[in-house]
């Protein structure tokens, strides 16, 4: 059984851009780790796993593919092609696997009636092939390959009515994109993809408002620091938004120590961005949320479990979660805990 309370605590937060009132009560300062509240949700029903992909589709989050190193498959580095889908109705259900060869760190995105899948590597070869998921069908069609091709630790997101693959590794670090129209089925490079776009692996993608953000990842052997936004109606599509670092220009950004990371989740809830786990020199357990009008980070409270990387995320009924992934790039051991993150709600210990 799911557990949550969304009630608002009667207190004002005397925060960087988060004030919540209409209470008559003392208003004592808040710390921002304290705002925020992680309470336990249900297990993915099968293989722990880090390096998976994740979609919505509507009020329904599907997980699958990804890594286990402990579950004797037969296959290169155990990686797995099972997926699940789940509500905050009927929780964990199993749905069709997908058809290709099994993988981890892959793309998904959700579109219109259907999920997408794509790229990832299986410890040996890596993968370009692009595959839909029909809910209603419980099917999964091979669509056309990814035309950037083999690669991993991309970032997929859907927007405007397309779809759009880019970044990640084979070898080198990469900064192209290319965007999907579902009604023709086919791919076209995407506009001002060179230039000042950081190539890099690992990074996090999220999309609010007809509009996407690309932040995080690491490129060339160290961490990025341009933060993006993407908008595909302007002739432009790419706007440079603040650096993730303290750049010693403005006061906004003095307490920026710890935003850069790879292989993090990102999500929207409300009016706001948040961006947790991942790791930098070493798993992080930190959680930063993201003011769209302000374009400035503040902390939140931190992940209350193993700090972990490889992890996934989503929002479906105004409902956030996040779970499974690793403790480290190079450990075995896996995850296939979940939690719901309450953003305005204050972090109770024994939740």
């Amino acid at each position: 059984m799911l557990r949550a309370n969304h009630s608002l605590a009667c207190v004002s937060y005397l925060l960087s851009f988060t004030i919540i009132g209409g209470c008559d009560c003392k208003k004592p300062q808040i710390s921002p780790t304290q705002v925020g509240n992680w309470i336990q949700s249900a297990e993915i029903g099968s293989y722990p796993r880090s390096n998976a992909v994740s979609f919505t589709i509507g009020d329904t989050a599907y997980v699958g593919t990804g890594y286990n190193a402990t579950v004797n498959l037969g296959r290169v580095n155990d990686r797995l092609n099972d997926f699940w889908r789940f509500s905050t109705d009927s929780g964990w259900k199993q749905v069709q696997s997908i058809p290709g060869p099994p993988r981890s760190h892959g793309v998904a995105f959700g579109l219109g009636n259907y999920g997408y899948v794509g790229t990832g590597y299986d410890g040996l070869k890596m993968y370009n092939d692009f595959y839909q998921y029909d809910p209603g069908a419980n099917q999964w069609t091979l669509k056309a390959s990814f035309p950037g091709g083999p690669r991993y630790d991309a970032v997929g997101f859907a927007v405007q009515g397309k779809g759009y693959i880019g970044t990640g590794f084979n070898g080198l670090w990469l900064n192209d994109f290319y965007q999907y129209d579902p009604q023709t089925g086919h791919w076209v490079p995407t506009i001002g993809t060179s230039g000042n776009l950081s190539k890099r692996r690992g990074a996090m993608a999220f999309v609010y408002k007809e509009k996407a953000y690309l932040v995080g990842g690491a490129g060339s052997g160290s961490l990025t620091k341009d933060f993006w936004s993407f908008d595909p109606s302007l002739g432009t599509p790419w706007e440079r938004l603040g650096d993730i670092i303290n750049d010693n220009t403005s006061a906004k950004d003095d307490a920026y120590s710890d935003i850069q990371r790879m292989n993090a989740v990102a999500f929207v809830n409300g009016d706001s961005a948040y961006l947790t786990l991942g790791q930098n020199v070493s798993p992080l357990p930190t959680t930063w949320v993201y003011d769209f009008g302000h374009d400035q980070w503040a902390r939140r409270t931190p992940y209350h479990r193993d700090a972990r990387a490889g992890a996934v995320a989503f929002t479906i009924k105004g409902r956030s979660f996040v779970g499974t992934g690793s403790p480290g790039a190079n450990s075995t051991v896996t995850f296939d805990d979940f939690d719901e993150f309450l953003p305005y709600q204050l972090y109770n210990v024994n939740d």
